[in-house]
């Protein structure tokens, strides 16, 4: 499994260790999880928050945890078996679902692979899934966890019906000689899914820290951001093949090869509400996705989006994907349909209603993906994203962004070693909008979560000395300039060279390595040490900030 990286805000997911930087204007601060600036404590507060951390991972070895996805819903976007599934990615015939769609349906995982069949490197991957997945897998998988497969706490089905609970705790604490926090998402969780018929249903509920809680909710417990709140809840209708699905919920998406991140849509983003429906054509190879999102129910904000992703053959994936901001107070018919290009959307509409151009402005950016494997454990990947693709007048900069990868699988000694390296160049303007419809939720990307006017290269490698054993290390460096989602291009104004830097670039180095001890499915600690080094901290020239810590992540399911 590949270390750490940044995790989404509900779920500091196990394999989340190194986050992406958060805003330019405070990036030399201390930083939360998600690289967000971490808010100051007061040396009373830190004693507190400290203690608060130690009892949560205190409890967290004690008790049951992190709620398992269900086979009556999607596999959530950041389940640790994402990664080992990514693995099998790189080896010929044995996973017949890409990553690339995500969440993926459990209908399209297909027969898991007996692990004796697979090259070694594959293995370990295949145990790990099964013993993650075991009750969703069938009698084989089962069997070969034995154990050390995850069992759900309750559990009943039916010809007609069916029934799911667990229970649990989880959560990722962190500190620095300035800062010790819990990150967003920490605490007990409940997750509950039933099914009538084709109609499912999941919920996944939070008691614990959420970021921000005191301006949207009464926190549990006064003068903290401990609230019940849930990112992952869903109503479903589904074949009874498993290959097509209609959902409408709250959740996450990523759409992309990306491993920290995508372009479009991106794991990293806050969840938001959306109905989405999503189609396999086996015979020809095809995903087909349609998905409608209210960004910002009162002020009318939207997001349309479809994908097709085409397996061409074995070890070759090619995508395109299309997404549109506009306003309205829901979601309008063309964009909600999802089957006409959302570049000719606005033109048909202004075709109905000649007079109202600006109503019916939107915000266009299409998406181009390719993944190939041109040898058995090795992958090379890349996406291109044309942002505002309407724009017609060359009195404006090139809004772009770019992304190149590649990562492996092989054996040292006789056991797995896994490594990648990922290239992200947002152009200075991408994402922004002048008219109001930024590529953005709650003030955050949808896409790449360092937002615009950014450079992140990352590197990772782990190696697992045995099959509960993972020691990992990762790097990256990130160069942000002072341009942001707030600082989109106003046309009139000198037009910027796309790629270069706005004002003074700040540039911060990042490694974390640590121990990962996961021995059966829902048993999963990690320790980490981390360091970071920002020059021109906070955009300013010759300021520097340099500290290390440590972190901790620990999953228990039940």
């Amino acid at each position: 499994m590949p270390p750490m990286r940044a995790p989404p805000a509900d779920r500091p997911a196990p394999e989340a260790h190194l986050p992406p930087t958060g805003d330019p204007r405070a990036a030399g601060a201390p930083r939360d999880p998600r690289g967000r600036p971490a808010p100051h404590l007061t040396p009373a507060v830190r004693s507190s928050a400290r203690a608060g951390a130690a009892g949560l991972l205190a409890a967290l070895a004690l008790a049951a945890a992190a709620v398992s996805a269900s086979p009556l819903a999607s596999l959530p976007v950041g389940h640790p078996a994402e990664d080992e599934l990514r693995v099998l990615e790189l080896f010929p015939g044995a996973m017949p679902a890409g990553l690339h769609t995500r969440p993926l349906l459990r209908g399209s995982l297909g027969a898991w692979p007996e692990p004796d069949s697979l090259a070694p490197a594959a293995r370990l991957a295949a145990l790990r899934i099964a013993r993650e997945l075991a009750p969703d897998l069938g009698p084989a998988a089962a069997a070969r966890a034995g154990s050390r497969a995850h069992r759900r706490l309750f559990e009943r089905d039916a010809a007609d019906g069916a029934l799911e609970l667990s229970l649990g705790l989880e959560g990722r604490g962190a500190a620095d000689r300035d800062t010790a926090l819990l990150a967003s998402g920490a605490g007990l969780r409940a997750r509950v899914a039933a099914r009538a018929e084709r109609w499912l249903a999941h919920a996944d509920l939070l008691v614990g820290r959420v970021d921000g809680a005191r301006a949207f909710a009464d926190p549990i417990v006064s003068g903290t951001d401990v609230i019940v709140h849930t990112e992952d809840a869903a109503l479903a209708y589904v074949a009874a093949s498993g290959r097509w699905q209609v959902r409408l919920g709250r959740s996450r998406w990523h759409w992309g090869p990306g491993d920290e991140g995508s372009l479009v849509l991106s794991r990293t983003s806050p969840a938001f509400t959306a109905l989405a429906a999503r189609a396999e054509l086996p015979a020809w190879g095809l995903t087909l996705t349609a998905l409608n999102g209210a960004l910002a129910a009162a002020a009318g904000e939207q997001l349309a989006a479809h994908r097709l992703e085409w397996r061409a053959r074995d070890g070759l994936r090619l995508g395109v994907t299309e997404a549109a901001r506009y306003r309205d107070r829901g979601w309008r018919p063309l964009y909600a349909a999802g089957v006409v290009p959302y570049v000719l959307v606005q033109r048909l509409e202004q075709q109905d209603e000649p007079d109202s151009g600006a109503a019916l402005r939107n915000n266009v950016m299409v998406a181009f993906d390719a993944a190939w494997r041109p040898a058995p454990g090795t992958r090379i990947y890349g996406e291109a994203l044309l942002d505002d693709v309407a724009a017609e007048s060359d009195e404006v900069p090139d809004r772009l962004a770019f992304q190149l990868g590649f990562e492996g699988a092989g054996t040292v000694g006789g056991r797995r070693a896994t490594w990648g390296a990922e290239w992200t160049r947002l152009s200075r303007h991408v994402y922004t909008s002048h008219f109001g419809r930024a590529h953005a939720v709650r003030g955050e990307p949808l896409g790449f979560p360092t937002g615009p006017d950014a450079r992140r290269l990352r590197v990772r490698g782990a190696f697992d000395p045995a099959d509960d054993w993972q020691v990992f290390v990762a790097a990256a460096r990130t160069d942000r300039g002072e341009g942001g989602l707030d600082r989109p291009f106003t046309p009139g104004d000198p037009v910027p060279g796309a790629w270069d830097f706005a004002g003074t670039p700040e540039r911060t180095r990042e490694v974390e390595a640590g121990l990962r001890w996961w021995p059966a499915g829902g048993v999963d600690v990690a320790l980490a040490a981390t360091w970071r080094r920002v020059e021109d901290a906070g955009h300013v020239r010759g300021a520097t900030r340099e500290v290390a810590g440590a972190a901790a992540t620990v999953r228990l399911v039940r």
